[in-house]
């Protein structure tokens, strides 16, 4: 399948990451590609195996996010949800122009997820309780 962008991921353990995008953020595998939760068909992630030879030779991972999505409602419930999955967040912030959040995969690989939408459908957890939350 031609995706116009791909964003490669490197990893260490690709069915313990493979697990994780799938069935903790909800990314839809086809082939070796991973969609985004929201739809989008024309980004895709793609995992790629770094070997011990090739982790040696690596420069140290940097703490910055390698991609960012959106979703278009329900942030603090998706964010719930994903916590009691067992993603780990750095931050959840609410923001004048909307929610981002920044977490890491199990191998450290951070990335972002951002909503313009305060609504949510069936009612939203309440963020307070969350360490990591913070409301500009």
């Amino acid at each position: 399948m031609m995706v116009p962008v791909k964003i490669i991921v490197p990893v260490f353990d690709y069915e313990k990451i493979a697990r994780y995008y799938k069935d903790v953020l909800e990314f839809e595998l086809e082939g070796e590609l991973f969609f985004l939760p929201n739809g989008a068909p024309n980004v895709a992630l793609k995992l790629l195996i770094v070997d011990a030879a090739s982790q040696e030779k690596s420069p140290p991972r940097r703490n910055f996010p390698i991609f960012s999505f959106v979703i278009h409602g329900n942030f603090l419930s998706y964010c719930d949800k994903l916590k009691s999955r067992g993603a780990v967040f750095e931050s959840v912030i609410s923001h004048p122009g909307g929610y981002f959040a920044r977490l890491s995969d199990p191998e450290e690989n951070q990335f972002e997820i951002e909503c313009e939408n305060f609504d949510e459908i069936n009612g939203a957890p309440d963020p307070f309780t969350w360490p990591f939350y913070k409301r500009y």
